[in-house]
This record gives structure tokens, C-alpha cells and sequence, in this order.
């Protein structure tokens, strides 16, 4: 394994400090669950790495009118924390079962989205929660979607100095339910297929339908013409099969050492019929 600097600034301008000075090729570390294994298997060879773990500013979670989460926040505190597991129940679940409780106190939800694995568990809630993410750099701060963070396998939209911050997620309406579901050859493996969605009930017709699969295409999908195609309607079996071929149509999966192509298309169609029918039974159980 090639040596490397390492360095732990304790704010956002000290990192980019770092960054200013460096001469060679350097790389942000969250958790480091992934990019460690990565460095070992020779597949990068950065010359320096800087930790973010010790930058107070880019961690926690904080309620005010929006839910804000620091990117450097652990896992295990996001599936700790009762506001979330109340009223982002989605979110919740699929840090719940994401790899083992080991890795949990270790990754930061910052680095599960920045891996821009497209089987990352938080991706699907937080697209159906319509989050958004900070990022910062020496030339200042954005502010994107999420839907439009990820690039393809590994891609983000981040230039190479910067840092993602903050994620940001608007409280869902009255009315609302929300699921996560997942498919792994083990509880605690890399998804198979998952899936999130997120219904605003009014009776039984749907006012509002967000839908997400991850693990089928190059990057996590918000499934927009199943969101339309349901939004107006009541929620029927006939309206779910629907939805599920539409599903299995839209998804692009491709055939690896976890599964094939065949198996995850037709598992992402009943993943979301199944999330749909969660969602507003969590909706139902809270009024």
C-alpha cells in the first residue's frame, strides 16, 4: 500500500487551507468504512487523506423548521435519534438495517451518499423526501437537490475541493406516510434492490406520490412517471400491479456477483408496490 499523509483540521477553513497547499492528489475521509478497504486494494493511491472527523460544524442533527443533519453525523445516531424514527420513519429504517452495528458507529451518512454507490440505502428516503444538500468549497456554498447529487457508479456533481456539509429535508405534510424496504442476500449485505416511497393520503386517493428504487440503475431513481401516473388516484390493486410493471420497465439493473439483471427488475416493481402499501399503513396507524 502506497504511504499517504494524513491530516484532521478541526474546521472548514483549515481543510481548505489543506487543500490550497497540497501538491498532489488528496481525498476527504468520513468514516473511512469504504474508502479504507479501497486504499488497501490498491484501486486509489491518494498522496494525502484529510479527515473530516474532527470539523464540529458538519456534524449532528438539529430540528428547527427543517430536519438538518450534518453530514458528518454517524449512522448509529441517526438510528438513535426518536424525532427521526417518529416522523421520518423511512430514513430511519434504512439506517436501521445498513451493514452491521459496528459500521454504524463508524460511517457518517455524509460519506453512504458520497461513495455514490447506486445501492446506497439513504439514497432512496431522502429522495423521496425531496432532500437537499449543502456543499462547500474555498469558492463558496450550494445548495442542490439530491436527485441531482449523483452522477453515475462512484460520480458525484461535487468538484474535487469541495465538501458535502449539510443534508436538508422539509417536514412531510399532514396525511403522510412513508416507507423503506430492502432485498440482500443477508440483512446486513449491500442491496439486492431497495426501495423508498412517500404518499399524502386524502381518503383513499393519493394527492401526492414520491417514489425511489436504488440498486437497478447507474444511480438511485426517483421514479416520476409512476409518481404521476399514481397521483389523483385511489390506491387499488389493479393501480399497484400497474405500478409495479411500470417499475420493472423504467429500471435499467444489470447482472452481477449479487444477483441478475431479471431478478432485480422484477423485484424493484413488487419492492415498490410493497413500500406504497407500508407507506399509508404507517400513515393510517399515526392519525
Amino acid at each position: 500500500m502506497k504511504k499517504f499523509d494524513y491530516f484532521q483540521p478541526e474546521t472548514l477553513k483549515d481543510a481548505y487551507s489543506l487543500i490550497e497547499k497540497s501538491n498532489g492528489s488528496y481525498i476527504y475521509i468520513a468514516g473511512g468504512t469504504d474508502l479504507i478497504a479501497n486504499i488497501k486494494n490498491r484501486l486509489i493511491q491518494p498522496d494525502a487523506l484529510i479527515s473530516l472527523r474532527r470539523i464540529k460544524e458538519i456534524s449532528g442533527i438539529t430540528q428547527n423548521k427543517d430536519l438538518t443533519l450534518g453530514s458528518m453525523t454517524l449512522l448509529r445516531d441517526i438510528e438513535k435519534d426518536s424525532h427521526i424514527g417518529q416522523n421520518y420513519p423511512a430514513l430511519a429504517q434504512a439506517v436501521k438495517i445498513l451493514a452491521t452495528p459496528q459500521i454504524r458507529n463508524v460511517a457518517t451518512i455524509g460519506g453512504n451518499l458520497c461513495n455514490s454507490a447506486p445501492s446506497a440505502d439513504c439514497a432512496p428516503p431522502l429522495l423521496v423526501l425531496e432532500a437537499s444538500v449543502t456543499l462547500e468549497g474555498p469558492g463558496g456554498q450550494r445548495s442542490i437537490a439530491i436527485e441531482d447529487f449523483f452522477m453515475g457508479p462512484g460520480q458525484t456533481c461535487m468538484n474535487m475541493s469541495e465538501i458535502l456539509t449539510r443534508i436538508r429535508i422539509t417536514p412531510p405534510g399532514e396525511n403522510t406516510g412513508m416507507a423503506f424496504l430492502k432485498v440482500g442476500r443477508v440483512s446486513t449485505d449491500i442491496a439486492i434492490v431497495n426501495a423508498a416511497a412517500c404518499l399524502t393520503m386524502e381518503k383513499n386517493v393519493c394527492r401526492k406520490c414520491r417514489l425511489s428504487v436504488g440498486a437497478v440503475a447507474p444511480v438511485p431513481l426517483r421514479l416520476r412517471s409512476v409518481e404521476k401516473m399514481i397521483e389523483g388516484q385511489e390506491i387499488s390493486p389493479e393501480l399497484l400491479n400497474r405500478a409495479g410493471k411500470m417499475v420493472e420497465e423504467e429500471v435499467k439493473p444489470i447482472t452481477d456477483v449479487r444477483s441478475t439483471s431479471g431478478y432485480r427488475r422484477i423485484m424493484s416493481g413488487v419492492l415498490i408496490k410493497r413500500a406504497i402499501e407500508e407507506a399509508i399503513r404507517r400513515m393510517e396507524q399515526n392519525k
